[in-house]
């Protein structure tokens, strides 16, 4: 059995994730903040509490992997965090937390999981969870924006680099998405989530199970020839020019 490590496990897109890759027949390392607990069949899921942004924890998530289960096939760097508001006067600790856990993050991770990921026999595969954020603007989020757009320039860059070794580098996109991380936004401001409802051409924002499935197919043997792609999971979001709102319901 494949093994992959899943950042952000403990939730969201991350937890969805994990589900998901078990499901597929990968045995999951999983880690957060705080060890992630699953229900999941035994021997398939090992959980380890941490922060991304510390390079020992990075290494210390990739050792628990290969003595949990002897190998690591397969990385998915979802963990990210968000912010908005003015450039002259969001805090800069802020703008810092973000990039370092949006951007700094993933490039630890890769970091620490290459050494194991060479070793694999098996087809290799690193994901890294983005956003539409990092394909365009959004007024008021130029700090998420600018480290997501970076985490997508890393996936090309590590595309081109690591490819003549077989390992595949990839992103995941995605939209609004129904997250712990965006219930904040739904609560405290239902007007602006609406606003981006009716933005979606598919009218609605993503499960998470649906992003991960994504990352499931961009991980699997069916994504083989599949590299340096920035995948977007947004319900039409990027199709838009974004001259006109799509029309709400049926015609």
């Amino acid at each position: 059995m494949p093994v992959a490590l899943v950042t952000g496990a403990a939730s969201g897109i991350g937890l969805a994730t994990a589900l998901r890759l078990i499901h597929d027949g990968f045995r999951v390392v999983g880690w957060d903040r705080e060890a992630p607990e699953l229900d999941a069949p035994p021997g398939t899921f090992a959980g380890i509490a941490g922060d991304v942004v510390e390079r020992a924890d990075n290494e210390t998530a990739v050792a628990f992997a290969l003595d949990s289960f002897g190998s690591l096939d397969a990385v998915c760097l979802n963990a990210g965090v968000t912010g908005s508001g003015p450039i002259d006067t969001f805090p800069l600790e802020d703008f810092e937390r973000i990039l370092a856990v949006d951007l700094k993050g993933p490039v630890l991770g890769v970091r620490a999981s290459l050494p194991a990921l060479r070793r694999s026999t098996g087809p290799r595969s690193i994901v890294v969870t983005a956003s539409t954020s990092g394909l365009g603007g959004d007024p008021g989020m130029w700090a998420y924006n600018a480290a997501k757009a970076g985490a997508v320039n890393l996936v090309r860059s590590l595309a081109m680099e690591l490819g003549p070794e077989g390992i595949r580098v990839n992103a995941v996109c995605p939209g609004p998405t129904v997250t712990a991380m965006t219930s904040r936004l739904r609560e405290a401001a239902p007007g602006k989530a609406r606003e981006l409802t009716a933005a979606i051409p598919l009218q609605r924002w993503a499960a998470p199970e649906e992003v991960a499935a994504a990352i499931a197919f961009l991980v699997s043997s069916q994504a083989s020839f599949i590299t340096g792609v920035a995948l977007p999971v947004d319900g039409g979001v990027t199709a838009t020019t974004g001259q006109f709102r799509p029309a709400a319901g049926p015609r």
